[in-house]
């Protein structure tokens, strides 16, 4: 029974999360983003961030949409590791486990939508392999 119970609430925290996944037309310009990866000396790698027409808004977060703006998630492996508001950022070297890491950076609205364009969500990843 009490698995059942937990089964129960998982799906339906899910349901009421905060940050539901919906999408956000962009407008044009359309905003472009692309990824550099360079191994930090200490620990992990630090990420590079290229964006054109798109502006970062970090004192926004939580406050009313505008037009290509807002801020960025970024994904380990499909896990959720951080919000991003600058184009670099530290990941320390403990979330890459698998032989073949996949990072992915999304952008996101001030309210936490996904920015699409024709649907597709607009995001960029890039492969760092295991050393």
């Amino acid at each position: 029974m009490k698995f059942f119970i937990f089964i129960f609430l998982m799906f339906s925290l899910k349901t009421f999360a905060h940050h539901p996944g919906h999408k956000i037309e962009a407008s044009k310009p359309y905003p472009i983003i692309s990824l550099e990866i360079l191994e930090d000396d200490m620990d992990g790698y630090n990420l590079f961030v290229k964006l054109e027409n798109f502006t970062l808004t970090p004192e926004d977060v939580g406050k009313k949409n505008y037009l290509n703006s807002g801020h960025m998630h970024l994904f380990v492996n499909d896990i959720k590791i951080s919000r991003v508001y600058s184009i670099w950022f530290h990941i320390p070297g403990r979330y890459f486990n698998l032989e073949e890491n996949v990072i992915r950076v999304t952008l996101n609205s001030n309210l936490h939508d996904s920015f699409a364009i024709n649907g597709n969500p607009i995001e960029s990843e890039i492969k760092v392999e295991k050393k």
